[in-house]
């Protein structure tokens, strides 16, 4: 199939152009060259179509156990990729064992040998050796707790193998997607696998610059439930369901009665009651290491709209109900209705998404908790 060129329109008075491809087989066009550009220019990534926990992605550096780019995101998870121009007609048939055995080698890692690699790689790079938190507490927009609940968040991200993993180039071939022998030798790992086209087009032949690179996520791997992994096709038609099921709890994992046993004795019955009935209403309930989010489906995607902790719950700021696009009427009727206490009030204004149980009342967490339970019902009632 032939692809028709992008056009800019430059404005209304019919004046624009047919942008320029950059061919693949350009000497420009080299893994090195990708690498570096995905290195300045985390954005590119499409991270959020695998979980928007994964963004925005923060670039920490390259060769890094021999992955070709690593990032992570403000709430402490791992995105590693993989970049492969497909010249090379052994690639695709590699190249998923090459990610898998990055994930592998991530998963016997601890915080401290993660942050000295990353400390290791700006030194040579950049004559500083910047930790990863250091890097993190520069680049994000907002960053809602300190180092050591930082540290904690990524140590739970390497122990689980809960990844990002992304495989990047100018075409994914059908091939690179047949995971099912792959995926079943590491059922313990929680990644996620995303396969990413970029086409890149220039304005004109005469010149490199400026570049516009467009990312096209071509199919990825969910995971279900832990070790139940299936490839959704966004633009093939389905390939492979792959099911290992374990007996029992996954190993490290909390589960409904641990989490509320874990909570302050004066809310585990409004916390007990709001939960049963997300699980009754078929809201994806995920349970971590020690808490919970929630998540709804919205416009294809299952969007975290509240997770909580044993001492915090979090609140939908406005800017992540803009990037979600989430429906107005629900989400302003929401935080209308939060406004009316003090302490949730005040969180919002400082931009924070969590607040600690001992700052609130008992009566601002069940206000927290029935606000989020009407919006969740306001935005399935818009599907």
């Amino acid at each position: 199939m032939t692809k028709a060129r992008p056009y800019l329109v430059n404005g209304d008075d019919a004046v624009g152009q047919a942008l320029v491809p950059l061919p693949a087989r350009r000497n420009t066009f080299q893994e090195e060259w990708l690498q570096e550009l995905l290195y300045k220019h985390p954005s590119i990534l499409p991270v959020d179509c695998l979980d928007e926990a994964f963004a925005p992605p923060i670039s920490i550096g390259r060769e890094i156990a021999g992955i070709d780019n690593l990032f992570i995101s403000p709430k402490g998870l791992l995105t590693v990729v993989e970049t492969k121009l497909w010249r090379n007609p052994e690639a695709h048939r590699v190249v998923v064992a090459q990610i898998l055995d990055y994930a592998h080698t991530l998963a016997g890692w601890d915080y401290r040998k993660l942050d000295e690699s990353v400390r290791s790689f700006m030194e040579k790079q950049f004559g500083q050796p910047k930790s990863i938190f250091d890097i993190v507490k520069r680049k994000a927009v907002s960053l809602d707790f300190g180092e050591v609940e930082f540290q904690e968040r990524v140590h739970d991200c390497l122990q689980n193998g809960r990844f990002a993993l992304l495989i990047v180039g100018d075409k994914v071939f059908p091939g690179a997607t047949q995971l099912a022998e792959t995926i079943q030798s590491a059922p313990h790992l929680q990644y996620s696998i995303g396969f990413v086209e970029l086409q890149c087009y220039k304005l004109t032949k005469e010149s490199d610059w400026p570049l516009i690179v467009f990312p096209s996520f071509v199919a990825k791997t969910k995971e279900i439930t832990r070790a139940v992994v299936k490839v959704i096709y966004e633009h093939r038609k389905p390939d492979i369901e792959v099911v290992t099921p374990e007996e029992g709890k996954p190993t490290g994992y909390t589960t409904f009665s641990e989490f509320v046993a874990s909570l302050p004795s004066t809310l585990v019955d409004v916390f007990k009651s709001y939960i049963e009935r997300w699980m009754k209403a078929g809201y994806i309930v995920y349970w971590g290491k020690v808490g919970f989010s929630v998540r709804i489906p919205w416009k294809g995607r299952a969007r975290t709209v509240f997770d909580a902790y044993p001492t915090t719950a979090s609140i939908l700021q406005t800017r992540w109900a803009k990037e979600f696009d989430l429906p107005s009427e629900p989400y302003n009727a929401y935080r209308a209705e939060l406004m009316t206490s003090p302490a949730i009030s005040s969180a919002f204004a400082a931009g924070k998404r969590y607040l600690n149980f001992e700052n609130m009342s008992e009566d601002e967490v069940a206000l927290l908790l029935a606000s989020t339970d009407k919006l969740m019902r306001g935005i399935c009632c818009e599907q």
